[in-house]
């Protein structure tokens, strides 16, 4: 059993800083040879809850992301998963790997529980709930299901329903309703992503268990697996993030990251302005992506766009990032960035902006200033195209980040 139940981020999301993601994909990138990857990713969750409580993320975490091992693999457990200070789910047990054998080459990830309880109003035993996606001679295809070894709604027991079909729907008297063996697939021209639940809960009356309005995924899964390519692409990209000490006060404003891109089309992800308690202000905020994966050539390129960042009497004008990484079926591999800030102004007065790599400025009592903070690697490149320490708050705000890489 693991020490502590937590939701483990992909190998190149949602760092607080640009030095921490090259070091993770350090360890991941792989060689530079130019033969075909597969992409593989999936994940298994005790709980996962859908909307409206906090502190109760996904439980019994089991994930492989970004990566193009055909031999990678983890594994969690727990006695109990619990939501709302409830023990929903007992003896929780998730894995998920990626494979290359005579099946071909794929993800599987499963989860299983001894029982799922909501006091007397439901009970499932022996519950088992797993997902496969698969490329084999040439074909992507998944398959995925939920089993019961017992199904109780109030003092009934329900027989019919220990081998439910796909999505079936059952009323829940005190409750709401529940899904059993919630599952589906989806096809891009990149590869294929499939997943399965066992029991999504829905509350949609008033109960001591789960607060109404809210769902929850009891045994979730996930599985994802490219076609074979010249390499996966991996990257991200935000537009604000803040923290005092290593606590996060602001998480990543305008949030997108990929492991096999967009099949070429340009997503945008946007936000107004926002304040971070007590820190800053920040204006509008957009990011973008845009990547693609084939066996001729794979690419991708991630931008980031923030209005202005205010901090006290520290004004910086609009922001902006971008890095793009690519990889041709020769082997040739390419790193581009850029980084640029309109203004600096404390008060009335403005300072230079410094256009080199890694540069700083240090405006005394009020900030420590770095720009185009570049981690570059072989087949990785990012950069934070601001970097504010604040003195007085002893906060640092993370402005216009950008990363993109490839592996294989």
């Amino acid at each position: 059993m693991r020490p502590r139940i937590g939701y483990k981020k992909l190998a190149a999301v949602g760092v607080a800083a640009v030095v921490g993601v090259a070091s993770t994909i350090a360890l991941t990138s792989g060689s530079a040879s130019a033969s075909p990857v597969f992409g593989y990713s999936g994940y298994a969750f005790g709980t996962d809850v859908q909307s409206g409580l906090a502190n109760s993320g996904p439980q019994v975490v089991s994930q492989i992301s970004c990566t193009t091992d055909s031999n990678r693999s983890d594994k969690n457990d727990l006695a109990a998963a619990n939501v709302n200070n409830h023990a929903i789910a007992r003896t929780v047990r998730t894995d998920t790997h990626s494979f290359n054998n005579k099946n071909g080459n794929g993800v599987t990830s499963n989860a299983t529980a001894v029982d799922i309880k909501l006091g007397n109003l439901l009970h499932l035993t022996g519950v088992k709930t797993t997902t496969t996606s698969v490329y084999k001679n040439g074909k992507l295809s998944y398959t995925g299901s939920t089993t019961f070894a017992g199904v109780k709604i109030g003092a009934v027991s329900v027989p019919s329903l220990l081998k439910p079909e796909p999505n079936t729907k059952v009323a829940v008297p005190g409750l709401g309703y529940i899904v059993l063996n919630r599952v589906g697939g989806v096809k891009t021209n990149t590869g294929i992503y499939s997943y399965a639940q066992a029991v999504v809960l829905h509350a949609n009356v008033k109960n001591q268990y789960i607060p109404e309005g809210v769902d929850v995924a009891v045994l979730k899964t996930r599985a994802e697996i490219t076609k074979p390519a010249t390499a996966m692409v991996i990257g991200d990209a935000y537009g604000t993030k803040a923290h005092v000490d290593k606590l996060v006060v602001s998480g990543p404003t305008s949030y997108q990251s990929t492991c096999q891109g967009t099949e070429g089309k340009t997503v945008r992800v946007a936000v107004g302005e926002l304040n971070i308690p007590k820190v800053a202000y920040v204006g509008a905020v957009y990011t973008t992506k845009n990547g693609f994966m084939s066996l001729d050539k794979s690419a991708v390129k991630f931008t980031s766009h923030t209005a202005g960042v205010k901090v006290g009497n520290l004004s910086i004008g609009a922001i902006e990032s971008s890095a793009a990484a690519w990889k041709t079926k020769d082997g040739k591999v390419g790193l581009d960035w850029s980084g640029s800030i309109v203004s600096i102004k404390v008060g009335n007065k403005s300072y230079a902006v410094p256009n080199k790599p890694n540069s700083t400025l240090d405006i005394p009592g009020v900030a420590k200033l770095t720009f185009n903070q570049v981690v570059k690697q072989q087949r990785y490149i990012a950069v934070n195209a601001l970097v504010i320490d604040v003195y007085s708050l002893n906060t640092k705000v993370i402005v216009g980040h950008s990363a993109a890489g490839v592996i294989g």
